[in-house]
């Protein structure tokens, strides 16, 4: 039964030669793989997790800039805006003050027409009043002649041409 006992004890643990030989081989299989693959997998992975990195770095600079170049356009919009609206304004102000000028420039046409017409009818009523003169002394003269014709007496003569004249001049 003793030897049972130690086939039984046998069976159940097991050698420590096997013990051993397994323990070093799954030391030199854990070494190997960790020198094999281990080391390696961490460089790729190491080195996919900085690239990871750089690329949310760079997202997070191309935001960074694209909300500065947002700012920039706003910006740019406004100021354009603004000079646009000053712009509008200065054309407006210059609009006004071609209008004033126009109108006043129409006013002293108007004026200088008027007075233009004002000293032709002037004149023209000066020359009118030239030829009644001469057209009374036509007739003053074809009077005189007439009454010379007749000659009534020479004192009555001129005492009418005067009155005549006078009259005529009044008038």
């Amino acid at each position: 039964m003793k030897l049972d006992l130690i086939d039984v004890m046998g069976q159940l643990f097991p050698d420590p030669l096997t013990v051993v030989t397994q323990l070093c081989a799954t030391a030199i299989l854990f070494f190997v793989l960790l020198k094999l693959v281990w080391k390696p997998a961490k460089k790729i992975m190491d080195a996919r997790s900085e690239y990871e990195q750089k690329k949310i770095n760079d997202a997070l600079q191309l935001e960074d800039e694209n909300k500065q170049l947002n700012a920039q356009a706003h910006q740019f919009i406004d100021e354009a805006k603004k000079q646009a609206q000053l712009t509008i304004q200065q054309a407006q102000e210059e609009g006004s003050r071609i209008k004033n000028n126009l109108i006043e420039q129409g006013k002293q046409q108007s004026q200088q027409i008027v007075d233009e017409a004002v000293a032709n009818i002037n004149l023209q009523k000066d020359k009118m009043l030239q030829d009644m003169h001469r057209q009374m002394v036509d007739v003053a003269l074809s009077a005189t002649e007439k009454m010379l014709q007749t000659k009534i007496n020479t004192q009555t003569d001129i005492d009418s041409i005067d009155s005549f004249v006078k009259e005529v001049s009044q008038q």
